[in-house]
């Protein structure tokens, strides 16, 4: 049968018409059920009224009865006409049992006659009458006591069993000419298990009935006849087996007895993890018995289900109520052992069909067992693990009775819908290997319910069989999908109308996806088994798109296309380049892989870029076409299917980020922007080329930093960063990328017209830096005069801190202070936040004052005054602070005055006055030029002025020069550079600013204290130098310290005064009497004998080349060997005497 042709096949059930096929098993109608029985079976409750039925393949008839009437029929008649049905009253019961039906049984005869049944009817013709006359016969049963089985021996004889452990003898018998049954208990053996030993009330009376050994139901009976005559009766009761010798003589004999319960038991939950451990919740039980061997028994047993606490939320009617297994029974020595266990493909829940007793019944002993469940027939092998299963669609359906057909591997399923025939393939059963056959069986069922699940006429319901191997699920769904995706003929029916047949496809995807999500087991899958098949979905979705564009321009008549180039590249590099119609065969074969043809396109429009040929311009825009084709298909199929494939972020390595697609789409981008940006030398027929790519830049830009934020989602994965050691590195690398293309796309989409576009990417994406750059593009200053003013407005409150976090700084990094405090903002909290989490104390405590938080505004200038590059800066940080501090502290309520933070502004003005009157002396060298002098010229005259003791040391003049420089630009200096300055200059009439030096190098508190000791070691080495260099003022005949120290002809008075004099004295006389002792701040002469590490200068003045600082510690180390070879320890000491004394 064409598994699509639907009209022709089942419009009207024709013999052999397919139902479901695998490699295994082919299922097919058979024939349809006699008039009769469809008019009572249509509207018969199965819940509520028990019905039975039987396919007897040795009498070829079938047989449905209830517990008022049987019907009977030859169904090979029904194959070539319409059956006759002969129908019979059955035995009423005196005490009806609910959902009891009578037990039956066909009877072979010759040629001449035709079989019947019990009550026993001689011949089924009676049953055209209405089957009046019967050969009735009284079983003499116990109260209560009822018929169990009754199963045929063989054409002339039947076991029955009871429900208190009774096996009956029922021979067929004639006499006088006409049949009739015999019955007879199976003889009472002699044991100790006797029940009326157990109940002797019950059973006295002198009652000749033949009693069982033990009181218990029997469920099952099975048959073994020998060669030499006889047979053994198997019998199942309750938990026990009981083996029988029936002999040709007419005698039975019990020969074995043996309660297998805690044998089975502990096998079941050993073998089974989710099995209760409790033998109570456990409920084991034992239901049908069949004989594989001499030596092994097969045993059909159930056990109860356990719910699982994690499908709480699922419906309750998936929570398996029993769960069934097959335990093969090994028999030695009349000692059973566990041989093998294995699941059953099937479990009762809360919505299971009509409820029945499963039954076993073997195909070729020791092959297949088949077992027929109210909804479902199950097939399962002996030797290996293949199962399969036939499960009923209609929950008024179910199943009645199962034929095997003898010395073949097929059987009948008799239903309330119609007789089907299955047949199994012993060798492919043969063959099956576990490791790859669960993957094929479920690729198998997921095959058949998209091939034939659809069909009305189908009785059969396709579903994954209960605790389905999870790996097999998603082997098996993922090579179907393939499949479907490849137009693999098993599964897609060829049709030269692409389009129709796209679409056939994507239902074929679409059904596959249903048959997962209705069978619940959707859960069962990973991710990535998901999202393997969602993105098959995307593919082929837009595939079908593409396809649909690519006829539209075969209409317009433009048969040479970039995308038919590119997919004819394509093909010829995959080694499917025959084909006549080869884009009809990509989009059937390749579809898979369409984003392969991505760098195709990106090449030819390369090649038209160098192509005289061609023109750019017209390629662009078809590039872009097909790839924002496929990509907005892709993300359209993926929005439309998270919920159905219950996919969940991130996406696993998706296709449509990788990192050559991203390149290839931001390559696009660039082109597309850099040709509608350049003068048109084109013709004019290009221009509408160019308008089209002019439209096309927004949607490229949609999609660029979507592949970017997709990859990225993907590379921050902990998936990610398990599989790929790289991961990290690679989402480090993109992540910046990101940063940097993303606000350089949204300028070029507002740069060309597409503002809205921007901001709506921005909003998307939540750039919140790029939108408050998108908004302040024009007008900044005043606010309101900005076109953009009410949609700042409204991203402050929609967006609140994360936006105006972005917009302050975005202010403040473009010197736009004044539009920041000028907004009109609800609430002023987003500055406080702004400032409490990115400190700007240099610029909040403008909004701190005001907000009248005169302390915080006070504390912020102060520390920023410490970093003011300019002097009138820190000058006027210094003066507002000071102001802020005491407009706080004579507030109500606020703390008392705090003398160290008053000192702190006084001492910070009072730096800033050293500055100035600094400045004031420096540029008194330059008041008797009379011409305009450059900034380098001045200093010059500065320097020959101020400068003449550095005369010998050119790399401290450079020093000098330098400072000053940045004095007379109006530059802030350290304390460090200060003092420099004031003790680098000659200081002829200024002795005290060498005390001002070491006075500022004191009180300083952010100076490293290496460096804080190596600029007293340098001021004070200058202090001792300055006499040896100077004349004194009240002695200018004396030159040098030599000549201070020469004593002859001069009283100690005048010897006195020439110390005092001195500018060491005046430096002493300030120092030794202050009450702070810090390391440096009064030295002797060989305590400044020490220059400053490398490190240290390094660390001073960052950038420095080195042989400059090289040429420094030279300079300082020379004035170290001239200070060395004056030899001032005794002048020193006599200085300190003198500057005590005083």
């Amino acid at each position: 049968m064409d598994v699509d042709e639907d009209d022709e096949v089942y419009g009207g059930l024709n013999y052999e018409t397919l139902f479901a096929k695998s490699e295994e098993m082919q299922v097919s109608f058979y024939a349809h059920l006699p008039v009769e029985v469809k008019q009572i079976l249509r509207s018969a409750n199965f819940y509520r009224d028990a019905y039975t039925g039987d396919v007897d393949t040795v009498t070829k008839f079938a047989l449905v009865a209830s517990s008022e009437t049987c019907f009977v029929w030859n169904y090979t008649q029904a194959l070539t006409g319409t059956p006759t049905c002969y129908i019979f009253a059955c035995p009423p019961e005196a005490v009806p049992m609910p959902m009891s039906t009578p037990f039956h049984a066909l009877v072979p005869y010759n040629n001449q006659r035709e079989p019947g049944q019990i009550r026993f009817w001689e011949s089924l013709a009676s049953g055209l009458a209405g089957g009046e006359h019967w050969s009735p016969t009284t079983l003499d049963l116990l109260d209560e006591e009822r018929v169990t089985t009754l199963t045929r021996a063989e054409a002339h004889m039947y076991i029955a069993s009871t429900s208190i452990g009774r096996l009956f003898r029922l021979s067929l018998t004639s006499s006088g000419g006409r049949y009739h049954i015999s019955p007879r208990a199976f003889s009472r053996p002699q044991s100790s298990l006797s029940l009326s030993r157990l109940l002797p009330s019950f059973w006295s009376g002198g009652s000749s009935v033949p009693l069982p050994t033990e009181f218990g139901n029997i469920s099952s009976v099975a048959l073994r006849e020998y060669e030499q005559g006889g047979r053994d009766v198997w019998a199942l009761i309750d938990f026990r087996i009981q083996r029988w010798t029936m002999s040709a003589d007419g005698w039975e004999e019990l020969e074995l007895d043996e309660d297998i319960a805690e044998l089975v038991r502990p096998a079941i939950k050993e073998k089974f993890e989710s099995a209760p451990k409790d033998d109570s919740e456990l409920d084991l039980e034992l239901l049908d018995l069949k004989l594989v061997s001499t030596s092994e028994l097969l045993l059909l047993v159930s056990y109860a289900g356990q719910e699982d606490s994690s499908l709480s939320t699922v419906n309750y009617s998936s929570h398996p109520r029993r769960i069934y297994a097959l335990i093969t029974l090994a028999y030695d020595s009349e000692v059973f052992s566990v041989a093998n266990i294995r699941t059953v493909p099937y479990q009762s829940t809360s919505s299971s069909g009509a409820p029945m007793h499963p039954r076993m019944k073997l195909i070729r002993p020791g092959k297949l067992v088949i077992i027929q469940f109210g909804d479902t027939v199950t097939v399962c092998a002996v030797e290996n693990e293949f199962m399969d299963r036939l499960e009923l669609k209609s929950a008024s359906d179910r199943t009645l009775g199962i034929g095997i057909v003898e010395k073949e591997s097929e059987f009948l399923v008799l239903t309330a819908a119609t007789l089907m025939k299955t047949y199994v393939d012993i060798d492919a059963v043969k063959k099956f290997d576990p490791e790859h056959g669960r993957a094929n069986l479920i690729k198998s069922t997921m095959t058949q319910a998209i091939l034939y699940g659809s069909h009305p006429e189908n009785p059969l319901y396709f579903s994954f069989p209960p605790e389905i191997d999870e790996e097999a699920l998603m082997i098996g769904a993922e090579q179907l999908s393939r499949a479907i995706l490849e137009s693999d003929t098993k599964v897609v029916r060829p049709n030269p109308d692409l389009q129709a047949q796209i679409i056939h496809r994507r239902e074929r995807l679409s059904f596959l996806i249903k048959f997962i999500n209705d069978n619940a087991v959707l859960t069962k899958m990973t991710q990535r088994s998901r999202q393997h098949l969602e993105a098959d979905a995307e593919k082929l979705f837009a595939a079908q798109q593409l396809w649909l564009k690519f006829n539209e321009s075969l209409l317009a008549g433009n048969d040479r296309s970039v995308l038919s180039e590119a997919v004819y590249r394509y093909m010829l590099d995959v080694g499917e380049g025959h084909h006549e119609d080869f884009m009809r065969a990509f989009f059937r074969l390749e579809v898979a892989r369409i984003a392969d043809i991505f760098p195709k396109v990106l090449a030819i429009v390369r090649d038209s870029a160098r192509d005289l040929t061609k023109s750019q311009v017209d390629t662009v825009p078809q590039a872009n076409h097909i790839v924002l084709t496929v990509l907005e298909s892709a993300y359209s199929c993926r929005e439309e299917n998270l919920g159905l494939y219950g996919i969940e972020p991130p996406l696993i390595d998706p296709w449509t980020s990788q990192p050559a697609l991203l390149d290839i789409v931001s390559e696009l981008f660039a082109i597309t922007t850099t040709i509608i940006q350049q003068s048109s030398s084109e013709p004019e027929s290009s221009s509408g080329s160019r308008t089209q790519a002019r439209k096309q830049l927004p949607s490229l830009a949609a999609a660029l930093l979507s592949c970017y934020y997709e990859r990225l989602q993907w590379l921050g994965s902990r998936m990610a960063a398990s599989e790929n050691g790289n991961a990290l590195r690679e989402k480090s690398s993109l992540e910046d990328r990101f940063k940097q293309t993303r606000p350089e796309v949204l300028e070029t989409l507002r740069r060309n017209g597409f503002a809205q576009e921007a901001f709506t990417l921005a909003e998307q994406y939540r750039d919140f830096r790029s939108l408050a750059s998108l908004c302040n593009k024009e007008t900044i200053y005043p606010p309101h005069e900005n076109p953009h003013a009410s949609r700042i407005q409204l991203y402050i409150n929609k967006f609140k801190e994360a936006f105006t976090t972005e917009l302050f700084q975005w202010y403040i990094e473009h010197g736009e202070l004044r539009t920041m405090f000028a907004l009109q903002l609800d609430q002023d909290e987003y500055l406080d936040k702004f400032f409490a989490e990115h400190p700007y104390p240099n610029i909040s405590w403008v909004h701190d004052l005001g907000k009248e938080r005169y302390g915080k505004a006070a504390e912020a200038l102060l520390e920023q005054s410490e970093h003011a590059a300019e002097l009138s800066t820190k000058h006027l940080m210094l003066s507002i602070g000071k102001l802020s501090y005491l407009a706080q502290v004579h507030e109500p309520e606020q703390p008392v005055l705090d003398e160290a933070v008053i000192d702190a502004f006084h001492d910070g003005l009072d730096f800033v006055s050293v500055h100035e009157t600094l400045i004031d002396g420096l540029r008194a060298s330059l008041a008797g030029v009379r011409t305009k002098q450059s900034l380098e010229q001045q200093i010059e005259t500065i320097a020959k002025d101020q400068a003449t003791s550095l005369t010998g040391r050119r790399a401290l003049l450079s020093v000098f020069k330098q400072l000053v420089r940045r004095l007379l630009q109006g530059k802030a200096l350290s304390v460090e550079d200060i003092a420099d300055v004031l003790s680098l200059k000659d200081n002829r009439d200024s002795v005290d600013d060498y005390v001002t030096a070491l006075h500022l190098l004191l009180t300083a508190k952010t100076i490293p204290a290496a460096r804080k000791l190596s600029a007293f070691q340098s001021v004070w080495r200058r202090i001792y130098l300055h006499d040896d260099v100077f004349p004194l003022t009240k002695h200018p005949l004396f030159f040098s310290w030599d000549k201070i120290r020469q004593t002859a002809n001069v009283t100690d008075a005048e010897l006195n005064d020439r110390f005092r004099n001195t500018a060491l004295f005046t430096a002493v006389q300030a120092t030794i009497h202050t009450h702070q002792r810090i390391p440096g701040y009064l030295l002797e002469p060989k305590g400044a004998l020490h220059i400053p590490q490398f490190e240290e200068l390094a660390a001073r003045w960052p950038g420095t080349p080195a042989e400059d600082i090289h040429d420094i510690l030279e300079d300082m180390d020379a004035d170290c060997q001239e200070l060395e070879r004056l030899g001032l320890e005794d002048v020193f000491e006599k200085v300190k005497e003198l500057a005590e004394e005083d």
